[in-house]
């Protein structure tokens, strides 16, 4: 069967006026070889896992940097057609549908010319259909909390069921998926803040909450811990030393803020320590 293709590009030249009494104008073009004359094209059907037809599902193709190519969606008959492909370069082409999970891929490259025939069959994807909870955990400051945890519970009764846990990102974002119909509460905990509860209430499958939770910060568990080891010059931990921390106030004063003593192991540790910066001096006094 004989194929009627443009060799070019349709382009359209500029406008130029004409006037006068036997007056003459130019006009030049110049025309691009059309790279779709010796393409192929891909077509199939993407059906369920029964067999029945999934109408208006996206059949996408990739490139091998999965960049997006082309994309069309499947007919009331489950068929799909791409007319226009490369021809001698490799594809990877994709089927997807509200309600069913994401296909295996179909690796393919097209001749020129060539009609290639791929199928997709997917299968259903009940968590799909299930509710999401898609949160944020800030400060008062409107500043992302990292690494703050979340525990969500099912209330049930009296009782609070554990279901799972997840941790904010970097920009203090959580995401918390397949979750059904019920009444939920979210516990935050993060270092430095106190604890926060959210209760979540999920009444529709499907359903995307998005929640955002203020942290208010505790100034008492804010504070850091500065600890250490005292040694001699033979690596020996000494034991019952003093140990002054020192704050530079300023220019480069130095406060005696703290004191303690070391442990049997030559340890010590200064706890709820505002931010600022330290040294400490150590000796320990012997009677002869």
């Amino acid at each position: 069967m004989r194929k009627i293709k443009e060799e070019y590009l349709l382009r359209q030249s500029q406008f130029k006026e004409l006037s006068g009494v036997a007056n003459s104008i130019r006009l030049d073009l110049s025309l691009k070889h059309n790279p779709y004359i010796n393409s192929g094209r891909i077509t199939g059907k993407v059906k369920d896992e029964t067999g029945k037809p999934v109408v208006n599902a996206n059949v996408v193709i990739f490139n091998e940097n999965y960049e997006i190519i082309a994309n069309t969606l499947t007919e009331n008959n489950g068929v799909y057609t791409i007319p226009t492909l490369e021809a001698g370069t490799k594809y990877f082409a994709y089927a997807k549908a509200p309600g069913y999970k994401l296909s295996e891929p179909g690796i393919l490259a097209v001749k020129a010319l060539e009609t290639l025939e791929m199928d997709f069959c997917l299968q259903n994807d009940s968590d799909e259909a299930s509710a999401v909870i898609i949160g944020t955990v800030q400060n008062f400051d409107n500043l992302p909390v990292a690494t703050a945890s979340i525990e969500l519970y099912k209330k049930e009764d009296n009782y609070q069921i554990p279901i799972t846990l997840t941790f904010s990102n970097e920009i203090g974002q959580f995401i918390l998926s397949k979750l059904n119909i019920d009444s939920y509460l979210l516990k935050i905990n993060a270092q430095g803040y106190f604890s926060e509860y959210y209760p979540v209430e999920i009444r529709q499958m499907n359903e995307i909450i998005p929640v955002t939770i203020t942290l208010k910060k505790d100034l008492k568990a804010s504070k850091g811990i500065i600890a250490g080891v005292i040694t001699d010059d033979q690596a020996q931990p000494i034991s019952d030393a003093d140990v002054v921390l020192f704050r530079t106030g300023q220019n480069d004063e130095k406060i005696p803020v703290a004191y303690t003593r070391t442990n049997k192991e030559g340890v010590y540790m200064f706890v709820n320590v505002p931010p600022g910066s330290y040294c400490i001096n150590s000796n320990r006094t012997v009677i002869i």
